[in-house]
């Protein structure tokens, strides 16, 4: 075994509504907030295309979802050679850090985001670099202060996870004007569907300016098919054909493809989700409380709170699975009536 894997853990999801029952003795349903899902589903035209080629199990996939790459080449006005498909973004940040990383490199980041970045590098023998976060936020002067000849990848989550905070476009055509044009950027971009502020980055045109950026997006969350399984970067097609070296050859589901394709077609539900999110999530952020909740921009807000294991228990037993880290609660949004529980807990604890 790699030295370095003994330095890691494997990731521990939640405990089950069953177990957390048992152990907090709870009566009574359980809602999960804790994941960021989209807790209303996918596009009923998603849900219709995997009923529609069930029969189809038995084949092996079309390597990189053919049908799905040109599709999404279209939606963004891309080559079809500069898009590439994981197993969700977990995946693609494997290949990425497979491909790129090597021992003695290092990965610069933020302390306070996803931490799939930092397992990968790891594994691969690097270092991390971790800059603070400033008031939930990436410090991204911090970020460019960081990066060094031995960097071989900046990972920028935008908006941010667990934070739920962004950057605009302005700030990150100043960060990218101090990193150096041959480190890779990748900006992750899980989020990107549910950002209703108009400053947010147009990721694309930075792509065509500085040719160190790529993009990562997912049909996991504002598209509801986390369970299939399906992320994808776009980048510049060298890149995308180096990283097409290391991805497995059948990593994404033909039921994945195809709901995907549905899910991307359907731009009228997508918008019809991101409205209601938004509507749900100003009423967190206008919410009158003394506990601190980041601007978020994304289907979850983040508490700050020193109380934050009596925060996630107290809502548990108002029937909320919550995500808890050292420094507050991560809640996910989700239908109207589930929302208004949480905030009443929220204004009176």
């Amino acid at each position: 075994m790699k030295s370095q894997i003994s330095k890691l853990s494997a990731y521990q999801p939640g405990l089950s509504p069953e177990k957390l029952k048992e152990k907090y003795g709870i009566e009574g349903e359980l809602h999960k907030h804790a994941s960021n899902e989209n807790l209303f589903g996918p596009s009923p035209k998603a849900k219709q295309a995997i009923k529609d080629h069930v029969d189809d199990l038995f084949l092996y996939p079309e390597p990189n979802a053919p049908l799905l790459q040109e599709a999404i080449a279209a939606h963004y006005g891309v080559d079809k050679a500069q898009v590439l498909f994981g197993a969700g973004l977990d995946e693609m940040i494997v290949i990425i850090s497979r491909t790129l990383v090597r021992a003695g490199d290092n990965i610069v980041t933020s302390a306070g985001t996803f931490g799939q970045y930092l397992h990968n590098a790891v594994v691969e023998d690097a270092e991390t670099i971790q800059v603070p976060l400033i008031d939930g936020a990436f410090d991204l002067d911090g970020i460019a202060a960081a990066v060094n000849d031995k960097t071989a990848a900046v990972w920028i989550c935008n908006p941010n996870n667990p934070t739920g905070t962004y950057h605009t476009h302005d700030d990150i055509v100043a960060f990218l004007e101090k990193v150096p044009s041959h480190i890779p950027v990748f900006m992750d971009e899980a989020y990107a569907e549910y950002v209703t502020a108009e400053d947010y980055p147009k990721t694309l045109e930075l792509m065509k300016q500085y040719g160190n950026v790529a993009l990562m997006r997912t049909f996991s969350k504002a598209y509801g098919l986390a369970g299939l399984r399906i992320g994808y970067l776009i980048s510049t097609p060298e890149l995308a054909a180096q990283l097409n070296v290391i991805r497995p050859p059948f990593n994404t589901t033909r039921l994945s493809e195809q709901a995907a394709l549905k899910a991307l077609e359907d731009q009228e539900y997508l918008q019809q989700i991101v409205e209601t999110n938004r509507v749900e999530r100003e009423k967190f952020l206008n919410l009158e409380t003394s506990l601190k909740i980041y601007p978020s921009q994304t289907n979850f807000v983040f508490v700050e709170t020193d109380r934050a294991k009596e925060l996630d228990e107290t809502l548990l037993r108002h029937g909320i699975i919550a995500r808890l880290f050292p420094n507050g609660i991560r809640i996910s949004l989700g239908f109207p009536e589930q929302n208004e529980v949480i905030r009443n807990v929220l204004k009176s604890f």
